[in-house]
């Protein structure tokens, strides 16, 4: 029981490290642009017109919420920063190689810059979206987690997956479409991507639960964000134990 494993820490050090955060913090950035690159292409799955984007793109969601679940919404709000970054400098330096005279020995010149150049449009509308989604996932998944002493994963999960899809999609496909395509394909765009979205995580929901639990295990700790500023510009991302309080798993 979670009221067994709750300790008054401020014996222990000052603060603690783990062992998997960097990793899920690479896997999250990584994903997240390499989902970015693939929607470029078009793919059909079980008669689905679907972006490749589609493919990949729940994986970082995946990772989003094991960061957020394990290591509190600091570390979250780190990783999503960090994602941010790396997704704006890939865009600026493929922009500056891109507007750079190509060699006479080369002639991809339009092959590169429909891959990689994508609209200026849509790549904001994506960042944009993305991050305010993902912040809100963040503090409902953190405020319930304290209100549910650390119990009903599944339901944190669900409502805060749910919450988070509803504002990407509204968002991203308002920003990117409004006003380039008609109403009625407008609108059958944001119910065929909100459907799809949904179903996704609800298919995945196992596989997170999973997770969560294997890596909670690993680590032996887990945060719970009790004093956090949940501040999305806060650069504070350091945990103490004599501020906070933690589980160990067992």
């Amino acid at each position: 029981m979670l009221e067994n494993n709750i300790s008054n820490t401020s014996s222990i050090e000052s603060t603690f490290h783990f062992k998997y955060q960097y990793l899920f913090f690479t896997f999250f950035s990584a994903t997240w642009l390499i989902s970015c690159i693939a929607a470029v292409k078009l793919v059909s799955i079980f008669g689905l017109t679907l972006t490749g984007g589609f493919m990949i793109f729940p994986f970082t969601s995946l990772a989003g919420t094991l960061i957020v679940e394990i290591y509190g919404y600091k570390n979250a709000r780190q990783a999503a920063w960090s994602g941010f970054l790396l997704n704006i400098l890939f865009v600026l330096f493929m922009y500056l190689v891109s507007i750079v005279p190509a060699s006479p020995y080369w002639d991809l010149q339009n092959e590169f810059d429909a891959i990689l150049m994508q609209s200026i449009r849509i790549t904001c509308a994506s960042l944009i979206s993305f991050m305010i989604s993902f912040f809100l996932s963040a503090y409902i998944m953190s405020n319930m987690k304290i209100k549910n002493h650390g119990n009903a994963l599944p339901k944190r999960i669900l409502f805060s997956s749910t919450a988070a899809i509803t504002v990407d999609i509204v968002c991203f496909i308002t920003l990117a479409f409004v006003g380039t395509i008609p109403t009625e394909a407008f609108v059958k765009l944001l119910i065929a991507a909100y459907s799809k979205k949904i179903v996704c995580e609800i298919v995945l929901l196992p596989v997170i639960w999973y997770l969560i639990d294997k890596v909670k295990a690993n680590e032996g700790i887990e945060v719970f964000d009790f004093k956090t500023d949940f501040n999305p510009f806060s650069l504070d991302n350091v945990y103490h134990f004599n501020d906070y309080k933690c589980r160990v798993a067992q």
